[in-house]
């Protein structure tokens, strides 16, 4: 994604009032324009999680909106910044509380079917842990080259 300024075709009033625009893949549209789609996201990603979350997703909507200056979802500050080290806690919490490794357990519940709440909750848990360290990876390995 690429800010770019408002097009030279248009007239000097035009101009000055023009909002940046920002290139997306061959589609230009405005900075608002992109602002009311992350806030209509949000709401919908507010509205349907946990039953309907995507950790890829939950990643890039938590970058647009650091990027674009807006608050992001909820789950910022319940996850510590939707962060590595909290979805780590999470499946250590799980993994000692269970007595057993995550893919172990989760293999289990997936094979047999929950047979609690609980066995539903540390599966819907994990499972969208195990998706976010790798969601926050994939985004990072990108940064970090150099």
């Amino acid at each position: 994604m690429m800010i770019l300024p408002s097009s030279q075709s248009e007239s000097d009033a035009e101009k000055k009032t023009a909002e940046a625009k920002i290139r997306v893949g061959l589609m230009e549209i405005s900075a608002k324009e992109l602002e009311g789609l992350i806030r209509y996201a949000k709401a919908q990603c507010e509205s349907k999680c946990p039953q309907e979350r995507d950790a890829e997703t939950c990643v890039r909507l938590i970058e647009l909106c650091v990027e674009m200056d807006l608050d992001p979802p909820i789950c910022y500050e319940e996850t510590e910044g939707f962060s590595r080290k909290f979805f780590s806690a999470k499946i250590r919490e799980i993994e000692k509380r269970r007595c057993k490794p995550i893919e172990e357990l989760l293999s289990e519940i997936r094979s047999s079917g929950p047979k609690t709440l609980e066995d539903e909750i540390d599966r819907i848990d994990g499972e969208f842990a195990i998706d976010a360290l790798k969601a926050i990876d994939a985004r990072e390995k990108p940064k970090k080259r150099p």
